[in-house]
């Protein structure tokens, strides 16, 4: 039980770490700005996204997802739900949105499901083209002491990691250009404590 009760607090400062990242991310994107949340997940970053003032766009490839965040966010946040808002179906390799259809996108707890950098390429240049302002975009960095804790526990356990995998911030930095893309600024939740980092990008035109 004591177990349990620490886990669930020690959720809160590490999610307060990660919207303080896309909150800085996305200082100077003017009030009623459309911004996509991809993936949105549960809805998580809902409130901060309208905190600052947005339209926002939830989306996810998985239904289910998308019917959960509308349903926690019609439940949970009834009174900072928008008509202007919306909630999509959508696969982030190839989506139906329109060129430049967002002012910023934020772009959570994704990439690190991508192992190959084709697709990590392939996403960040659809996110590019459906986005008129910064992209915030999280990955996990090899630079990190949970990284560390990571690996040994896959050594230890001697499981093959499929998932989840850590990369170098240079290789995401290829991946970016690649795409036509360029990192304006980053941040790390915990710095070099947390494997999550995260990277505002734009256009290089």
């Amino acid at each position: 039980m004591r177990a349990i009760l620490r886990v669930r607090l020690d959720l809160k400062p590490k999610t307060a770490e990660k919207k303080k990242c896309i909150r800085k991310g996305l200082a100077g994107v003017p009030r009623d700005a459309k911004v996509l949340d991809c993936p949105c997940g549960a809805g998580r970053m809902y409130p901060l996204l309208k905190e600052l003032g947005f339209q926002v766009t939830s989306a996810d490839c998985s239904v289910f997802m998308v019917d959960t965040a509308r349903q926690q966010i019609q439940t949970n946040h009834r009174e900072l739900f928008s008509e202007k808002d919306r909630f999509c179906v959508a696969d982030i390799l190839k989506t139906d949105f329109h060129d430049k259809e967002f002012d910023a996108v934020v772009c959570n707890r994704l990439f690190h499901h991508f192992s190959d950098a084709s697709t990590r390429q392939k996403a960040l240049a659809e996110l590019k083209r459906i986005c008129s302002g910064p992209i915030v975009v999280s990955f996990f960095s090899i630079l990190s002491t949970d990284t560390i804790k990571f690996y040994f526990k896959k050594y230890i356990r001697r499981e093959v990691i499929k998932d989840r995998i850590p990369i170098s911030p240079w290789r995401f930095l290829k991946d970016v250009h690649a795409a036509g893309l360029k990192v304006k600024s980053w941040s790390m939740a915990r710095p070099f404590i947390s494997k999550q980092w995260y990277f505002v990008l734009e256009s290089q035109q």
